[in-house]
Parts: C-alpha cells; structure tokens; sequence
C-alpha cells in the first residue's frame, strides 16, 4: 500500500508541485488529433513538456457495464479539453488517516510539526471517485510523430483496492524531461474491479468472471498501441512500470496471454501477491474461491434469488461501497486465475518459463514492513483476517514454515513472542524481498535480461524509526520533489540517476546504456549463482544480494505453494 494507497487526486494542489511544473512563457495550447477526436493540453516544465489528462481509453463501465470487460473508447466532435484529470475509481480509503499517521510519525519530526501536518491531512479536500473512471494522462517532451520516442505507461499501487494514476507523487514533468514519453492509467478496483460471481461467468464467452481491472489496463495498453505515435511515442517502443499492486500488475501482464506484445520491456517495483490471487472456484490458503468470496458478498448485499448479479447492478456505487467498508472479508476482492485473462499465478509462470520473454527490472526496499504492519496484524499477510494468538505467531504460519521456522526464529529474534520489529522485517523480506528473488531468478534462469535493485536510502534526521520504507523510492523514481517530504541536494542526486536507470532501460532496454557517472556505476545483470544488485542510496553501489539465506527459505515457500496451487 503505497503512497498511491491513499494520496487523493486533490491532494496534488494539497503538495503544491514545484518550479518542474510551471507553465513557461505563454504559448498555444498543445494540440493533438487521435482516433477519438482533437485534445487540447497545457504546456508545463517551462514549455518543454506537453501535458494531456483526463483522456479516456475506454467506455465508461457503468450501469449494464458495470462487472463487464472493457468496451470501445468514446469519440466526441470539436477539440476535447484535456486539462484535467478524471475521476479516480472507486476505492476503500479507509485506512488514510492510519497510512498518512504512520508516515508521518515516523519521519523523526518535532510533535508540532507532524500534529499540523495530521490537521492539513485532516482538512484536505474529499477526491472526485466515480465508476466512470477509465482515464489516463499523457506527458511528452515532442508532438511530432517522427520522434518516435519511448514510452513508460505507469501503474498505480494501492493493493488493488486503491490509489490512482494521479496521485501527488506521480504528479511530475522529470521523466518526460528526460526525453520519454509517460502515460498514467486508471482502471478499476476492489469491488468494481475484480467482483468474480457465476452469473457473471455465465454471461461471458470466456466462461470467466473477475479480473475487470487488469482488462482495463490491457484496455489502456491497446489505447497506448493505437494512440500514442500522435504524443511522439514509439507503440513498438513501450515500457511498462509500476509499485506495489502496481508492480504486482506488471508481472500479471508478463503472466496474461492477452498482453503479449502490447508492451517490450518491464518494471516492477516492490511487487508481492502475498498469496491474495486464488482460483474462481476453489479455496487457497485463508481464502476462500472468488466467486465464493463474491456470493458471500451478495449475500451480504440482499443480493439473493435467481438473479443476485442484476440485483447488485441496480444498487448505487454508494451503497455497494457501504457494504464494502462493513466487512474486509468480504469486502476486499483481487485479481484472480481464471484461466483466461490470468491462466496461472504469476510466481508459476515464471517458475515454468512462461512469462513474456521481456527485458526486467525488478527490486524492493530495505524495510518494507514498517508502515504495513499495523494495517496487517499477521507477519504473513495471507493470513490477516485469522485471529492472531498472544504470542503473536499464528499456528496457520508455523505450519506453513515447517522445518524452517527454527532457522528463522533465529534471523528474526523475537519472532515467536510476538515482537513488533521481528514481525516488520519478517513481512517485508517475505512479502517483498522474497518474491523480487522468485521473479528475478526465474526470469534470468530462462535468459532474459534482468536487473535487481535494493533501495536503502534513509532520511538522516534523527529519530526516523520507518526505515527505508514501502513506496519510499517513488518521488525518485518520478523526481516528484513536494513539500511533505522534501527531497535534499543528495536526494534530487540520487533521484537523476534512478531516472537515468529507468530511462535507459526504456529507451534501449540496456540499464546502462547512459555515460558511466561517479554515482552512476554500471549495473551487472542478475546471475542466480552469483546474485548480485546495484543499491540505490546517496551513494549507489553493487554488491552481493544480501539477505539470501532468508529469500531463500521463503523462496522455497512460494515453491510450495506453487505446487498447491496446481495440484489437481
């Protein structure tokens, strides 16, 4: 659950963006023709960037759309205005004020200085949500068709129940700056987005229900194939990326057949599943199916009789959104396999080899647990909604890591007394780190391009107690500098050279394609009997994959589990 969890749209003008985005000496609106119609945009970054929001790739999936695939984008007459972004989707949001709590109590600050950004937090204004969400927005340094540039399609974190494709700390001109072209996506989420039931199933070709979401991000894709030459992106030039879900979701369009070709390299950043995807139609792990899990929720609803699905269609978003917030069991619902869209998890799909053959870029942070934690009860987070014993270790975990939970009971001292710290840094190896090795492995094993990063870089004021947290790399990635966390000379450093990386990778699938730097070092890539990576601090280095003895372990955890989960 990154920043993109729960950062609203709004809160844009909330982190007031900085001398990146302004307009420039006044000059004529950017204008393009597309297979739509004609848009109009905004000049940023002094002039040199040309923006476009608010577009939208897709038919708005309301009232009989609503739990349907995609359909054909809108056209319209005249010059459509594109200054604006759309509405985000539909989303939970209900754990904002304990994220932005934890963020902000662990940055190290003066009490006086967190309790006015908690009031600020407080009186931000509530963000346009609406099932009318399939938007995206363009930013692009050339509007010649001839430039033929790379493109990066982002894609929103937020643990498939939130987030947005214009959060504030995606709301940057620096990459377009550094000559590609970058999309932002919106698509579907929770409820709207992966509501898996069997008169949905009955009513599809496919005989799938589910995975509306990842559709709307092939959707886009396709929109991007189609389109983007008009921006001066290159279609046969396109990269996607993404944290957290959304690097989740990069590796499920590595996964699903219906993406091929759509897009020729990748980015995943802190990707993890954590044993969320199940099956349609039988229980996995804590979970039960998804169309079970989706008729427990129509049952919830009062949706009952011959036709619980047309029932729930004729209710509000409101209300499906009430009982959404009732009941996380319930509530909460994921991508799924169900052997269309997703034929197969993404871990057994690399395992087998059958994963696009594209040029990678996978990593995570150093303590990804310590702002995740207190949202997940369990070190394990398949197991969250189980009760949770005294001495904080649930027997569903002890089970699950058999003989291996002596060995790390020892590398997570405290782990079977319920500590706090043991639990944090167990979560994030296991969730995050451990499943960057399954990938990275996997993916060079097969010969593919792969490089692993480690993000460890720290604010350096005193009493910081989070760490090199989840999503903490994002305004690196993005060079999305705003006054909530301030970036220093040495941040804004680092962040170039991140983007350098990204760009390369882009723009010739080659990480290293750019001049050597003193800080820019040339990045190996992966070798799983020498795994190595390149870590990402003020001072960015390569060295060996530390903690490997616990990837490890937990890599042969995923192994497992892949074995379940295709087990007749």
């Amino acid at each position: 659950m990154p920043f993109g969890a729960y950062a609203p749209a709004s809160a844009v003008e909330w982190v007031a963006a900085g001398k990146d985005d302004m307009a420039g000496p006044k000059r004529t609106a950017p204008e393009v023709e597309i297979a739509q119609g004609r848009l109009s945009g905004r000049w940023k970054a002094k002039g040199t960037v040309a923006v476009f929001k608010g577009i939208p790739f897709a038919e708005p999936p309301v009232g009989a759309r609503r739990w349907k695939a995609p359909g054909p984008a809108p056209t319209w007459s005249g010059t459509r205005q594109a200054t604006k972004h759309g509405p985000m989707a539909i989303q939970r949001a209900a754990g904002f004020e304990e994220f932005m709590g934890n963020l902000l109590n662990g940055q190290g600050w003066h009490p006086t200085r967190v309790r006015g950004l908690e009031a600020l937090v407080k009186r931000m204004p509530t963000p346009e949500q609406s099932e009318d969400c399939l938007y995206l927005s363009v930013r692009t340094p050339s509007l010649e068709p001839s430039a033929a540039l790379p493109v990066m399609v982002w894609i929103h974190g937020g643990d498939h129940q939130d987030g947005s494709g214009s959060d504030a700390f995606y709301e940057s001109n620096a990459l377009a700056s550094h000559g590609v072209v970058t999309v932002s996506i919106n698509y579907r989420l929770g409820l709207f987005g992966y509501f898996a039931h069997p008169d949905l199933r009955a009513e599809s070709d496919q005989d799938v229900s589910g995975n509306y979401g990842t559709l709307d991000q092939i959707a886009a894709l396709e929109w991007v194939r189609d389109n983007i030459a008009a921006f001066g992106g290159d279609p046969d030039n396109v990269t996607i990326f993404g944290e957290s879900a959304g690097g989740e979701s990069v590796l499920h369009l590595m996964t699903s057949p219906l993406a091929r070709g759509l897009f020729h390299r990748a980015i995943a950043q802190s990707p993890g599943s954590g044993g969320q995807m199940v099956p349609l139609d039988r229980p996995f792990l804590a979970h039960p199916g998804a169309e079970a899990r989706s008729r427990a929720f129509a049952d919830a609803a009062g949706a009952t009789g011959d036709d619980p699905v047309a029932q729930l269609r004729s209710m509000s978003a409101d209300r499906l959104h009430e009982i959404v917030l009732a009941d996380d069991e319930t509530g909460d619902h994921y991508p799924t396999i169900d052997g269309y869209v997703l034929p197969e998890s993404p871990y057994a799909a690399f395992a087998a080899g059958r994963q696009a053959p594209v040029p990678l870029v996978i990593g995570s942070n150093a303590d990804e647990g310590t702002l995740l934690i207190s949202m997940m009860q369990s070190p394990m987070v398949e197991y969250r909604y189980l009760p949770v014993p005294d001495d904080g270790l649930q027997p569903e975990v002890r089970e699950a890591l058999g003989d291996d939970i002596d060995r790390l009971i020892e590398i997570y001292p405290g782990l079977d007394r319920g500590d706090v710290g043991a639990a944090t840094d167990f979560l994030g190896d296991r969730l995050f780190g451990a499943a960057v090795y399954h990938y990275a492995r996997h993916h060079a094993t097969a010969g593919n391009p792969t490089h692993v990063y480690f993000f460890t870089r720290v604010p350096k004021q005193v009493g910081q107690t989070l760490g090199a947290y989840h999503a903490a790399e994002i305004p690196f990635v993005h060079g999305s500098n705003v006054p909530i966390l301030p970036m220093s000379s040495k941040d804004k450093a680092l962040s170039r050279e991140i983007m350098r990386y990204w760009t390369d990778h882009a723009r010739r699938a080659d990480v290293n394609a750019g001049a050597p730097g003193v800080n820019h070092p040339e990045w190996p890539a992966f070798d799983p009997a020498d795994p190595q990576w390149i870590r990402f601090d003020h001072t960015v280095t390569v060295e060996p994959v530390q903690r490997r003895e616990q990837y490890e372990i937990f890599g042969a955890l995923i192994d497992r589990r892949i074995a379940d989960l295709t087990a007749d």
